[in-house]
């Protein structure tokens, strides 16, 4: 089977983030999951926000910013990097918008964190488990709904309840945070909150909560001079040893070692869900196209 990948990850942003106006080689994959950003569709800026799945072909033009929007920046997405006759054939199957909204599958999301997961293991060759993977994910995106107008206003009511459950999460994220809490915010029973919110952004409510924290003592390691267990304090975390432990599972480098680990240029804010930080997995290909 010909089929490669060059680079598979989850992307976190709370900070404006953009890149350059450059064509990728390959093809280019990218589901928003999480708050929203703006991208280049069809020569023009378009608003990207949860069930976007947005599709280049090899030489497209792709543009990507994210920044403040409802005076919060925050933007969540699966991307990754392929190319060989099998996705050809795949792309040539059905005409592929370059933008379409799809229905945040639990299914189809565990399989592209599944496909993260094999992407960033080093110990063994499992490239053949990465290609069927690969094209699984593929196939389950065609087997999708697409939003149509019939579920426009339900499916809109939806996305109001999780935006207001989002919302009050951000708000009391480095705090103790209740289910319940989050519920009585939008109106809901602890269980359609949770039901709700998983089905329409792909986390849990925690681990919802646990991404902000994360991302917030991301930053603060990065660009303060504060000390770890102070962050990790501020951010949520009841113990150190705690914060260590979820943040080197998160990121691959404990905190300290990314105090200390320089920055790539044009790979901040790409972090793996499992492997290492700042993309460490990527071809060589995608490393230029992504660093250029």
């Amino acid at each position: 089977m010909d089929l490669r990948l060059h680079a598979c990850a989850y992307s976190f942003h709370t900070l404006p983030f953009k890149t350059s106006f450059k064509p990728p080689p390959f093809f280019l994959l990218r589901l928003q999951v999480v708050g929203s950003c703006q991208a280049l569709v069809n020569g023009k800026m378009k608003l990207i926000e949860p069930g976007d799945l947005l599709i280049y072909r090899p030489g497209e033009p792709y543009h990507l910013e994210v920044g403040a929007m409802d005076g919060k920046t925050e933007s969540g997405d699966y991307f990754m990097l392929c190319e060989g006759s099998w996705i050809e054939e795949w792309w040539k199957e059905k005409t592929r918008p370059i933008q379409q909204k799809i229905h945040l599958d639990a299914g189809m999301l565990s399989l592209w964190q599944q496909l993260n997961i094999e992407h960033h293991r080093r110990v063994q060759d499992n490239s053949e488990l990465i290609r069927h993977l690969l094209c699984a994910l593929c196939l389950s995106l065609d087997r999708l709904p697409v939003d149509s107008g019939s579920r426009e206003d339900d499916q809109g009511h939806s996305n109001e309840i999780v935006m207001l459950m989002r919302r009050y999460i951000n708000e009391h994220a480095l705090r103790p945070l209740r289910v319940m809490d989050v519920a009585e915010a939008a109106g809901l029973s602890v269980s359609r909150a949770v039901h709700l919110f998983k089905e329409l952004t792909g986390y849990t409510i925690i681990q919802y909560a646990q991404e902000i924290r994360l991302s917030n003592a991301l930053e603060q390691i990065r660009y303060t001079d504060l000390g770890l267990e102070n962050i990790a304090g501020s951010c949520g975390f009841g113990t150190y040893s705690y914060f260590h432990k979820v943040f080197k599972a998160r990121y691959g480098l404990s905190p300290s070692e990314v105090r200390n680990r320089p920055l790539e240029p044009g790979l901040e804010g790409v972090f793996a869900t499992a492997g290492t930080v700042n993309g460490a997995n990527l071809s060589p290909d995608a490393r230029r196209f992504l660093t250029s």
